[in-house]
């Protein structure tokens, strides 16, 4: 990846990112970034401050969400891009999916008690601050309480993938997502198909067929030449390519890494393109 121009993957306050919506477009407009897209886990509720906040600052700002998805034991995150914020199917969908989550927490919470290592649930929810609570805000309970001394041994010892404390998320089939991103005028990428290790190459065939768009090449977490494998399966199957950092921002246990990752001019011109034209076809 050469210069980049567009970091279509970051998080905000909405989910669990350590930035407001307002603030992530004003580190982008820092890094001189030229587009973004706001992709918090299962909400679109930061969409609208970062557009306004775009807008403002001279960012081209896609409003977009990362929806989470299964097929058996194969969790996806499906990239909605350009997604309608008001629609009122996503934001019911967004809801449910904010609900369970939050009873999801107070399992992981119970058997966080079991295991020795109690937190204070109350707290977790006030870090969500009304966003979406998820496993980054109860490794943060953890480390406060004394149980950890790293967010990473969090998810090692207690809250990673089948370990003690991992509980499912609500089971929603990728076919499901898309039609739901599509039914807002948007249009849907898999993310990080290659974050080890839990390579998902081989169900692209498939998701194109359910109407996926594209496939994001161009990721933090990809191994090695993860990315060239990638590029080159979107071509095979036609797929768009898009690219980001998937950065939660600055803070203590997070990395600033928006801008190192994401699409080059090159990249996002075809992406530009692609989206003027589904512009001019209404959708």
């Amino acid at each position: 990846m050469t210069h980049v121009v567009a970091d279509l993957h970051l998080h905000s306050t909405a989910s669990d990112g350590a930035d407001s919506p307002e603030r992530v477009v004003e580190r982008a407009a820092e890094l001189k970034l030229a587009a973004i897209a706001l992709t918090d886990h299962d909400t679109v509720a930061g969409n609208s401050e970062a557009v306004a906040t775009g807008d403002r600052l001279g960012v081209v700002v896609i409003p977009g969400c990362e929806m989470t998805a299964y097929l058996g034991r194969n969790e996806f995150h499906i990239l909605g891009y350009d997604v309608d914020s008001t629609n009122v199917e996503l934001l019911k969908h967004c809801a449910w999916f904010a609900e369970r989550r939050e009873e999801r927490a107070h399992e992981i919470g119970r058997r966080l008690k079991d295991l020795g290592a109690p937190v204070d649930m109350e707290a977790v929810m006030a870090k969500a601050d009304a966003g979406v609570v998820a496993r980054p805000h109860i490794a943060e309970a953890l480390l406060e309480a004394g149980h950890v001394t790293t967010r990473a041994e969090a998810f090692d010892k207690y809250l990673g993938n089948g370990k003690p404390a991992d509980v499912s998320k609500p089971d929603v089939e990728p076919r499901l997502v898309i039609d739901l991103i599509r039914g807002t005028g948007g249009f849907a990428i898999l993310a990080h198909p290659a974050l080890s290790p839990r390579d998902q190459l081989h169900f692209l065939p498939r998701l194109r067929e359910e109407g996926l768009a594209g496939v994001e090449v161009w990721h933090s977490a990809h191994p090695g030449h993860a990315s060239d494998s990638v590029a080159a399966e979107a071509d095979h199957l036609g797929l768009l390519k898009t690219g980001g950092s998937d950065c939660h921002g600055a803070g203590p246990g997070k990395v600033a890494l928006m801008g190192q990752w994401g699409m080059d001019s090159g990249a996002w011109r075809k992406l530009e393109n692609y989206r003027e034209g589904r512009l001019a076809r209404g959708g």
